[in-house]
């Protein structure tokens, strides 16, 4: 989705209908990820043939079944019960999550085990990565089967930084303009105030809340304002809330003190 000119990722929803904007996993997340699983599979191959050949008088087929079975059953196994991660996907603090941000079913995590053997066992994962670099929301042949994607791990995020925020008494609103926002302009900022919270302050996170300021800025008619850009966003929210309640007649007496703005530059200050 773009809003401002901001793209979110993937327009993932809550049960209150916010936009959550989940980032997909890096192609370079993904590879290290499957580097991850690929040596615990090695170190299983070993060990197995160790145990079995040193002190168990076992047949071909014994250590066949020892082997394989393990290493097919993998990847579903783990990511049925680890909720959509395997060992390398902990690692890399990725998981595989449906579209819609849920989490996956049994038969969503079966298909894309199945086509698996496809796009990454027979073709040694070179039709993975081209379907995870042209697919629009980097999935493989398996994800865009199942519905499914891999996303960087959500942080637990407190129900009060997805809804909107409680005024303190006497609030004084910092930027009058707000009111030209219409109720999609301020998800979107809580999207992505709450997708900086998610993604611990990430390059690409802070990017997004930049232009989200700058855009907000071009659409309110304000010069560069020296906030930071979360500071900002919440401080434009806050407002919105106000000025929207004081409209409808839910602040009786709207506070009679002068509105204060942050010290405008003559250029962007640097942030």
């Amino acid at each position: 989705m773009v809003v401002f000119g901001v793209d979110l990722a993937l327009d993932i929803q809550t049960a209150q209908n916010v936009p959550l904007a989940l980032e997909p996993a890096s192609i370079g997340e993904r590879i290290v990820a499957t580097v991850v699983d690929v040596l615990i599979v090695g170190a299983w191959i070993v060990i197995v043939n160790v145990a079995v050949f040193s002190w168990l008088p076992s047949s071909w087929g014994t250590v066949t079944a020892l082997i394989l079975l393990p290493i097919g059953l993998y990847h579903l196994l783990f990511e049925v019960f680890l909720e959509g991660r395997t060992p390398g996907k902990l690692a890399m603090k990725t998981q595989v999550a449906r579209l819609d941000g849920a989490q996956p079913t049994l038969s969503q995590y079966a298909l894309r085990w199945l086509i698996r053997f496809v796009d990454v066992t027979v073709t040694a994962g070179a039709a993975a990565l081209v379907s995870v670099l042209l697919s629009k929301n980097s999935q493989r042949l398996g994800d865009l089967a199942a519905g499914t994607t891999v996303v960087r791990r959500r942080r637990r995020v407190r129900l009060a930084e997805v809804l909107y925020p409680e005024l303190e008494d006497g609030h004084v609103p910092t930027f009058l303009e707000a009111d030209a926002l219409s109720d999609a302009d301020i998800r979107t900022l809580r999207a992505v105030i709450v997708r900086l919270r998610m993604s611990s302050r990430g390059g690409a996170s802070v990017r997004l809340a930049r232009s989200a300021k700058a855009a907000v800025e071009k659409r309110l008619g304000l010069e560069p304002v020296r906030m930071a850009p979360e500071a900002f966003l919440r401080a434009v929210v806050r407002d919105h809330v106000f000025l929207m309640d004081q409209l409808s007649g839910s602040i009786a007496e709207p506070p009679t003190s002068r509105v204060v703005r942050p010290a405008t530059p003559t250029h962007p200050a640097p942030e």
